[in-house]
């Protein structure tokens, strides 16, 4: 063995000139950026429940319901409340289940993200869908899915509804731009998307004092805006979806003026319980207020879509045997079009419990309670620095350089040091933005269990994936040749998704179970990555893009029989070095240029 004089050290080199990078990266994030903003006819475009299929739903709900309750009071409280998140776009529910019940979900939930939580710099996220233990664990589940939560989110949708996502996330106080911490909508333009909020202290029985849910009322009543294509089919992309310029701020306050004499913006600040928040999140604009101040906080997010609409499941629990399914085994079951009636005999066995609770919450004296938004509305110097904090809050590649993670230049003494070094970079860069396309007919749905696989995956097994590639990197240095047109990326994208299609066996996408679902998700996140590499407007969203190419195809590759993977290979390492030839692209122009034209072309952009 050498001496340590003898030790070749590991290089990554960007062999480009200088006076080519600039309008190299030029090429590749400079896409159309236009200012989103909310419109009113646009809303044409939000599919629901035909109205007179709604209003019979809604009939019939209201008669399995009444069966149990006693006065008119209770049917009163019940669209008293149905009007109270109609109107403002959320409701605010605090202390909705008994302080020893919530202790019993945070005993539980503290040990599903022991165990399975990613740990990010961001958060630490966990799918909750494939926790049975968690879900069956007992009536703490009423924290984030209550019947009347379920009755009033179907009542406003117009139809049975089911769990479309179930994820929890836990995060420290940071203020941060990346994605959902933005002020944003969620889900599609064209559809209808309801969830619950649930917020609390991490590891307490009380409301968060910091990373608080945040909302601007009354822009539910709007819909994003709305492009089209050279053949007239609207589509939209996730960047229509974000606000985070003081301008489109601005657009967002004339809204409400105009359709409500007004703007608001209110901050859910309620530190003394755990805070239930249901809202229309695919139409109201809101986000989670990230700022250094505060405790670290815990959240559960349920996602709520039309059975009938959206058909599908979200977790596999085993059948019940010798009774009817619960509540919560009916909303992450399989439901399709033929499950109202399953649904409405449920809620009917509940009403009960939901006259109970409409009396808790109209109750003054009762810890139960629906907060008052006027106290929470932000004001003054508040308001302030909520719009400056959502404008101008580090993005995670302001992190990344911060704590000096830069590959260029860097020396390794051996392949596992730069595999280490690069997933660490990584980690940061795969947080970035990505502006995928939505679909008038929402065939990007199918996209979300691959893009989380991707997004959420952990450190340690992101330095395992990389360390088979990594020699693919060491046979030279990066140089023009290695930083693909977008156009040639997009089509070998399809080649790679037309892979990745062939190992699907289902048709209807509501059949897809296992593997098979992993399978037709990854096809369709592989098509939008290659469709979104052609429109990237800044260099975050460049490189995270890039990134994603790679990380999606290593996925497939994975899934791939030895002798299939000898087709992929190539394809796979050309996004690998396409990525790190990016990297060094941007962190050359970031380091060696003070021309100020330069240095806006490499600030990160939304």
């Amino acid at each position: 063995m050498g001496s340590l004089g003898e030790v070749q050290f590991i290089k990554p080199i960007l062999d480009i000139p200088l006076e080519h990078q600039a309008s190299l990266l030029k090429e590749r994030a400079n896409g159309h950026a236009a200012v989103p903003g909310l419109n009113l006819n646009t809303v044409q475009h939000r599919q629901s429940i035909p109205n007179a299929e709604k209003i019979d739903f809604r009939v019939k709900l209201l008669r399995a319901l009444r069966k149990a309750w006693k006065n008119e009071e209770t049917e009163a409280k019940f669209l008293e409340a149905v009007n109270m998140l109609e109107s403002d776009g959320a409701a605010l529910f605090g202390g909705l289940v008994d302080p020893a019940l919530f202790e019993k979900l945070v005993e539980a939930y503290d040990k599903v993200q022991e165990a399975a939580g990613n740990n990010t710099f961001m958060h630490s996220f966990v799918n909750m869908a494939v926790q049975n233990e968690f879900i069956m664990g007992g009536d703490y589940v009423d924290a984030f899915a209550h019947p009347l939560l379920i009755a009033i989110t179907a009542y406003l949708m117009g139809g049975a509804i089911r769990i479309q996502e179930f994820r929890g996330k836990n995060t420290d106080p940071i203020a941060i731009n990346a994605q959902d911490n933005m002020l944003h909508v969620d889900n599609t333009p064209f559809k209808e998307e309801y969830k619950v909020l649930l917020n609390w202290q991490r590891g307490q029985v009380k409301g968060p004092s910091g990373q608080n849910f945040t909302f601007l009322p009354w822009t539910h009543k709007g819909n994003r805006d709305i492009l089209a294509s050279h053949d007239g089919l609207p589509w939209s992309t996730e960047r229509d979806s974000l606000f985070t310029s003081h301008k489109a701020i601005d657009g967002l306050f004339a809204f409400q003026r105009n359709t409500h004499g007004r703007s608001r913006v209110v901050e859910a600040v309620h530190p003394e319980q755990p805070l239930a928040v249901l809202f229309p999140a695919g139409a109201v604009v809101h986000h989670r207020y990230r700022t250094p101040t505060g405790n670290a906080r815990s959240c559960i997010i349920t996602a709520f879509h039309l059975s009938k609409t959206h058909p599908g499941h979200n977790a596999e629990l085993p059948e019940p045997v010798g009774r009817k399914k619960n509540l919560i085994e009916f909303l992450v079951g399989h439901q399709d079009e033929n499950s109202t009636d399953e649904f409405l005999d449920i809620l009917s066995s509940e009403s009960p419990r939901i006259a109970e609770k409409l009396d808790h919450l109209f109750k003054a004296t009762h810890p139960s309670t629906i907060l008052d938004l006027e106290p929470l509305e932000l004001k003054g110097e508040r308001l302030s620095a909520w719009r400056d904090t959502v404008v101008d809050a580090p993005t995670p590649l302001k992190y990344k350089y911060d704590r000096n993670l830069i590959f260029s230049g860097a020396e390794f003494s051996s392949i596992e040091e730069y595999t280490a070094a690069l997933a660490a970079i990584m980690m940061y860069d795969k947080c970035g933005l990505l502006q995928m396309v939505l679909y008038q007919d929402g065939r990007e749905e199918i996209r979300k269990p691959a893009r989380k696989i991707v997004g959420e995956r952990k450190i340690k097994p992101l330095i395992e994936l990389l360390m088979p590639w990594v020699p693919q990197l060491l046979s030279s240095s990066f140089t023009e040749n290695d930083l693909i047109d977008p156009k040639t990326l997009r089509i070998m994208c399809d080649a790679v998704a037309a892979v990745a299609n062939n190992l699907e066996m289902p048709e209807i996408e509501a059949e897809c179970v296992g593997p098979q679902k992993i399978y037709k998700s990854l096809t369709r996140l592989m098509m939008d990555l290659g469709e979104a590499m052609v429109r990237c407007e800044g260099v975050e969203t460049y490189l995270a893009t890039s990134l994603f190419l790679f990380l999606a195809a290593e996925e497939i590759y994975s899934h791939l029989k030895e002798s299939d993977q000898l087709a992929l290979r190539s394809i796979v390492a050309t996004f690998l070095r396409n990525y790190v030839a990016s990297l060094l692209l941007v962190e050359s122009i970031d380091s060696q240029t003070h021309d100020p034209k330069l240095a806006k072309l490499v600030k990160v952009t939304a």
